[in-house]
C-alpha cells in the first residue's frame, strides 16, 4: 500500500483554495488517499524565519496575494474576488480544527475543507466565528454541535500543535505543502510536479 500523501495547510490560505480540487483528482488518479495535516500557518511562518507578511513590500504583496493569485484561480477554473475578504486577518484556527474533529469522526473533510476555503473567499466567512462555521456544517449535513465540541476537546487541540510543529520541524515554508512520500512540494503552482511524483518519484 502505497504511502499517503502529506497535506499541509490552513482553510483560509488562498492557495490552498485554488489548488484544493485538482490536487484531490491527481491524489484519486494515483490510488494514493490524503492525509490532512491542518495547522497554524503563521506560527510556523515566524518560527522557520521566513519574513513576515508586515516586513514584506506593497510590490511583494500586491505580486504574491493579487496578481499572481488572480492568475492561478483563473487558470485553475477557481472563483476568486478581486479584493481579500475582511476576514482574513483572523486566520482559520477554529475551521482547522474542525477538520481534525471530522478526522477523528471518520468523516471524509475533503469536500468540507473546500466548502471552507469557498466559503471564506467568496462569502467573508470568519473561520474562527462558531456561528458562522456551524452554518456551514448544519449546510452540508453534519452534526455541527458534535464537531464544535469535539474541536475544542484537548485531543484536537494537542493534534492541531502537533502538526504545527512537525510543520516546523520540516521548514514548511507555507500553505500548501505535499509531501509525496519523504519529497516536499511548496505551493499550489507545483501540484503539475506533485502528480508527475506520484507516477515516477524524482531521482535524488
Amino acid at each position: 500500500m502505497a504511502n499517503p500523501v502529506q497535506y499541509y495547510y490552513s482553510a483560509y490560505s488562498a492557495y490552498a483554495y485554488i489548488g484544493h480540487q485538482y490536487f484531490e483528482k491527481i491524489v484519486e488518479g494515483s490510488g494514493r488517499r490524503i492525509d490532512h495535516r491542518p495547522f497554524n500557518l503563521i506560527e510556523c511562518i515566524n518560527s522557520i524565519g521566513s519574513q513576515p507578511i508586515s516586513d514584506r513590500t506593497e510590490a511583494s504583496l500586491e505580486y504574491y496575494f493579487q496578481r499572481q493569485r488572480d492568475r492561478w484561480a483563473e487558470f485553475r477554473n477557481v472563483e476568486m474576488p478581486r479584493q481579500t475578504p475582511p476576514s482574513h486577518s483572523n486566520a482559520a484556527d477554529l475551521a482547522d480544527r474542525i477538520l481534525i474533529a471530522g478526522i477523528f469522526s471518520a468523516i471524509n473533510i475533503e469536500h468540507l475543507a473546500f466548502k471552507f476555503m469557498l466559503s471564506h473567499w467568496t462569502k467573508n466567512t470568519d473561520l474562527t466565528d462558531g456561528n458562522q462555521i456551524k452554518e456551514i456544517l448544519i449546510s452540508e449535513n453534519f452534526d455541527a454541535d458534535e464537531l464544535l465540541k469535539i474541536a475544542n476537546t484537548k485531543k484536537v487541540i494537542d493534534t492541531y500543535e502537533q502538526n504545527t510543529e512537525q510543520a516546523i520541524a520540516l521548514s514548511v515554508f507555507g500553505s500548501p505543502t505535499y509531501f509525496v512520500d519523504d519529497d516536499m512540494f511548496y505551493g499550489q503552482d507545483n501540484l503539475e510536479l506533485v502528480e508527475r511524483a506520484l507516477q515516477k518519484p524524482f531521482k535524488k
